[in-house]
């Protein structure tokens, strides 16, 4: 069987016919449709947006839920992502590995795909760290790309700190919301 990959053109081409409220991402050429946003991951996300401005916001630009040009063939939405700052927030063009400190995935109805697709995607681009919110709580930090692969992965329990490898300081006191439901 051929499969044809699409381009970020051949993409956008599509968004305009696709229904309203679609949510679909491009990875590696694929088209996938995301996970619904339930209460828990819509909490958790909004815990971490107000968490990374507080303490970086000074330094970083804070994305949330936002596509990120990763290659030719990849436009992911990620969660959450610093960037470095810019005038104008990214109104020329959309955000770039380059452009891009920290990426976030809040994992809970989309582990296998954050794992085995959205990952090494984010490694051969070159964004420098990856966190993964697991539904127990759990982050997982990925750090220093090499290939499709990250050299380093760190677990953060709640409780514990942790700050972005390209920010340093302050560190963040990693506590997400108790009782958050799954999804």
């Amino acid at each position: 069987m051929i499969r044809h990959r699409l381009s970020l053109e051949e993409f956008q081409a599509l968004l305009e016919k696709a229904p309203e409220g679609a949510r679909l991402e491009l990875l590696d050429g694929e088209v996938y449709e995301m996970a619904p946003i339930g209460s828990g991951h819509a909490s958790l996300v909004t815990y971490l947006a107000k968490q990374l401005e507080r303490l970086y916001g000074d330094r970083a630009l804070v994305y949330v839920q936002n596509p990120l040009r990763l290659s030719q063939h990849s436009l992911p939405h990620p969660d959450l992502a610093l960037l470095k700052p810019r005038e104008d927030f990214y109104r020329a063009r959309l955000p770039e590995p380059g452009d891009t400190l920290l990426v976030v995935e809040v994992s809970f109805s989309s582990r296998e795909l954050d794992l085995e697709v959205k990952l090494p995607l984010y490694a051969q681009g070159g964004i420098p760290e990856v966190w993964l919110v697991e539904e127990t709580g759990t982050l997982e930090v990925y750090r220093e790309p090499r290939g499709s692969h990250f050299r380093h992965r760190l677990i953060v329990e709640p409780g514990e700190e942790v700050a972005p490898l390209l920010l340093a300081h302050p560190l963040l006191r990693w506590d997400p919301p108790r009782g958050t439901p799954p999804a």
